[in-house]
């Protein structure tokens, strides 16, 4: 395994990666057939990461995403963390991609 740190503003004595993640994707060597990609972070950094991932040819079958909410009954009772059809607390909270690319990036579902 190889990790990649980068950071949005460098200070001295930085020396690393400077800019959004998703910069970092198109450098990454990988093969797309055998690769499988795990995404958490916020919503609108995941979003923009999955485009890159398929811009390299990642399928969506192996791109998983985690959609960590704020939940309170944590058994799909009170609905607060339901998105789409899909509960957060029961059904996940790490879903394919695959299987939520509908909801995905939408607001107030």
């Amino acid at each position: 395994m190889e990790v990649h740190v980068t950071v949005d503003r460098a200070i001295h004595p930085w020396r690393g990666n400077v800019g959004v993640v998703t910069r970092l994707i198109g450098k990454a060597p990988f093969d797309h057939l055998n690769a499988t990609a795990m995404v958490c972070g916020p919503e609108v950094m995941m979003h923009f990461t999955v485009l890159e991932l398929q811009k390299r040819g990642l399928p969506a079958e192996h791109i998983f995403i985690s959609m960590e909410r704020n939940m309170k009954c944590a058994i799909g009772f009170c609905g607060h963390c339901q998105w789409g059809p899909r509960f957060i607390c029961k059904d996940g909270p790490v879903f394919r991609f695959a299987e939520i690319a509908p909801f995905f990036g939408q607001r107030e579902i």
